[in-house]
């Protein structure tokens, strides 16, 4: 008697794929994971690599896509705080040199002392 082959569903295989490529486990690893053959899980990443069967992540990918995009944003506006961060701290530090250039030239200290009382 010939055994049949069991099915799983594309969303199934998705999940086993994208564990399996994410998490860096070992085919066996991941294969003990899901309760899976590990030849099956060969054949689902044989056809994902080389895109001859319907198995896709596409699905994933596009999601992925619209994360990239967020942390493209996030690095931009990182790169932009950085900037003005710095252009804030050049404006302390020209602050600096014009109080010590005014104590010098004139002897007007315009630092408040630190035991100033209140």
């Amino acid at each position: 008697m010939k055994r049949q082959p069991k099915s799983y569903s594309d969303e199934f295989k998705r999940q086993v794929l994208e564990d399996y490529f994410r998490s860096g486990k070992t085919k066996a690893a991941c294969c003990r994971q899901w309760g899976i053959p590990w030849t099956t899980l060969q054949k689902w990443v044989d056809a994902c690599i080389n895109e001859k069967k319907s198995v896709s992540l596409q699905p994933k990918l596009q999601n992925m896509d619209a994360k990239d995009q967020v942390i493209d944003d996030l690095r931009a506006e990182n790169e932009r705080l950085k900037q003005e961060n710095e252009w804030h701290r050049l404006r302390v530090v020209a602050y600096e040199r014009l109080l010590e250039i005014i104590k010098k030239e004139d002897g007007i200290d315009l630092l408040k002392k630190g035991g100033a009382k209140q």
